[in-house]
């Protein structure tokens, strides 16, 4: 069979970020030709390690590593070796503007669109950040955990390696706004709702609202969704209501999401 056909490629968007999966079957080294995106280019090589050209300059790519290319500049990719085994590589695509966004969310300030002077960046919990959010989309979770996710890495990479350093405002309690955002989940558990939104209930940044959000409650707000939601089914499943019903009634995607969140928060499964 040819090399060709045997590999994978999947693509999908959230909002306006685009994610790539990619999966080469074993074969001789390939490489990529020259070429930009309108983006930056976050990507992680899972398994398999490779190199990029990149401003003049050659860099190793070794599995694990966060690899950042700014928008428009010229770079090319290649295998330093033989693929012997199928080999996994993960990508995201942002949009300068949500770069920006996200840096002025940090910081509590205007801000201009954040530089990342090196293209291949060693961090294991930003590593984990950056697939946490890949494998959330694919999964296609609820939009409130995609945004906190991808907030969170944006706000990471950039308070710890952008060049033109962004500190995060200073932190103050804001008990009133997330009283107002934990009743709107309560009346709203059903509902996939945007972090845009709980901002807006809230009076706060996206980003704010998360640190404020976790500091008041304990846990994000996808996470404290996903409580009320249990809680709502305990009450439905109480009264009768076949499990698939309630899965979707509380805003699961089907019973099976249901029952692997519900045995995750009280050890038994939904009707046991």
């Amino acid at each position: 069979m040819d090399s060709e056909e045997k590999h994978r490629i999947r693509a999908w968007t959230f909002q306006d970020v685009l994610l790539e999966s990619y999966r080469y079957a074993p074969g001789p080294a390939e490489s990529l030709p020259v070429h930009s995106h309108d983006e930056y280019q976050l990507g992680i090589s899972i398994n398999f390690p490779g190199e990029y050209t990149y401003r003049g300059k050659r860099h190793p790519v070794p599995v694990g590593s966060l690899n950042v290319i700014h928008p428009g500049e010229m770079h090319s990719a290649r295998d330093t070796e033989y693929r012997y085994v199928y080999a996994d590589f993960r990508k995201v695509y942002v949009a300068p503007e949500r770069v920006k966004s996200a840096a002025t969310e940090v910081s509590g300030r205007k801000s201009s669109l954040p530089f990342f002077a090196e293209p291949i960046i060693f961090d294991a919990d930003l590593a984990k950040l950056f697939l946490d959010f890949h494998n959330a989309s694919e999964k296609a979770k609820p939009h409130l955990e995609q945004e906190a996710l991808l907030l969170s890495l944006m706000a990471e990479l950039i308070t710890r390696y952008a060049d033109n350093r962004h500190e995060l405002r200073p932190f103050a309690r804001e008990r009133d706004g997330i009283q107002r955002v934990r009743e709107y989940l309560q009346d709203n558990y059903a509902d996939n709702v945007s972090l845009g939104r709980l901002a807006t209930v809230a009076g706060l940044s996206r980003f704010h609202l998360l640190r404020a959000f976790h500091h008041e409650v304990g846990l994000p707000p996808h996470k404290y969704q996903i409580q009320v939601r249990i809680e709502r089914a305990k009450h439905l499943l109480a009264g009768g209501v076949p499990i698939h019903e309630v899965a979707l009634a509380v805003g699961f995607v089907d019973q099976s999401h249901l029952t692997r969140h519900f045995r995750k928060l009280t050890q038994v499964t939904p009707g046991r």
